[in-house]
């Protein structure tokens, strides 16, 4: 169990945060990227073992790529993740049309489609690009979102992000409290997202492959997914330029029109892995390789 946090290291992170906010809404969004930018590759620079991670994760997802090149893509990553803290940072009170403004929409009508259809939507996206602008926008385009997240461990900033995550009118539940929000909001139609690319554990965890190797991954998009018959909307938010995204939206999978043996929790957690690792192709600089996807949690 954690140990309890104070109230002053609460409140002196949260003075930290607004110091960093003020600094960095001073800026242009070029300006602004290329600050963000430098600072995560400092961040590289300073913390060894997310470097190795991130590089240990390349060599392991890319192997056909020499080691130059898998070096540069992780410098990348850690580039992209500076630059979308800053954003993300800038962006907390941005009136929604400004935010609107610099976000490129394509295929929304496979989401409106989706989600008139009444037989609820999984909002399939992972952590890449800018996922937090991903339900953003698609609320204040008119398809609220209920998305399950960790509470951060301070909340007072998680109070902030949340206010963020919900201004357009999607909805943050907490993981503690997913399972029954989730399958109520898809029963009546609703549009849910769960981020389902991070190393899960039991019993939630099937084992399927990723980048070609087994990893431990969320069945709860699957089993939901066979309970209600809801569709899978592919999702994918994109860095285009300094403070400017592209959010697109495929066309939806249809559990329901899948062979029975397909359906099932293994295959279809296979497939749901299998979007998700097309998704960081397009983009593998910009997805979350400092997680460590691949280790295996010990038998009990």
């Amino acid at each position: 169990m954690a140990a309890a946090r104070s109230a002053l290291r609460n409140r002196l992170e949260l003075v930290a945060y607004l110091l960093l906010r003020s600094f960095f809404r001073l800026l242009s969004p070029r300006l602004a990227d290329r600050v963000g930018r430098a600072a995560g590759l400092l961040y590289r620079r300073l913390d060894a073992r997310r470097r190795r991670l991130v590089t240990t994760n390349l060599a392991l997802a890319f192997p056909e790529r020499p080691a130059p090149e898998v070096e540069r893509l992780g410098r990348e990553v850690f580039a992209h993740f500076g630059g979308l803290a800053a954003d993300l940072l800038r962006s907390e009170t941005e009136p929604v049309p400004s935010l609107l403004s610099r976000v490129e929409v394509a295929g929304l009508e496979n989401a409106r489609a989706a989600a008139g259809s009444g037989r609820g939507v999984f909002f399939a996206t992972p952590h890449l690009g800018n996922w937090e602008w991903a339900a953003l926008v698609t609320g204040a385009h008119g398809i609220p979102v209920t998305v399950v997240a960790r509470p951060l461990d301070n909340p007072l900033l998680d109070a902030r992000l949340t206010a963020m995550r919900e201004r357009t009118g999607c909805r943050v539940v907490s993981k503690r409290e997913a399972a029954r929000t989730l399958l109520k909001a898809l029963r009546a139609g609703g549009v849910v997202g769960i981020l389902g690319d991070q190393r899960a554990r039991p019993p939630d965890a099937v084992v399927v492959p990723f980048f070609g190797r087994p990893a431990a991954t969320t069945s709860s998009i699957a089993r939901l997914a066979e309970k209600t018959g809801a569709l899978i909307l592919p999702v994918v938010c994109l860095r285009v330029a300094p403070g400017r995204y592209r959010l697109v939206y495929g066309p939806p999978i249809d559990v329901r029109a899948l062979p029975p043996e397909e359906r099932e929790v293994e295959p279809l957690t296979a497939r749901v892995a299998a979007l998700v690792e097309s998704q960081v192709r397009a983009a593998p600089e910009q997805w979350l390789w400092l997680h460590d996807r691949w280790r295996a949690d010990p038998p009990n």
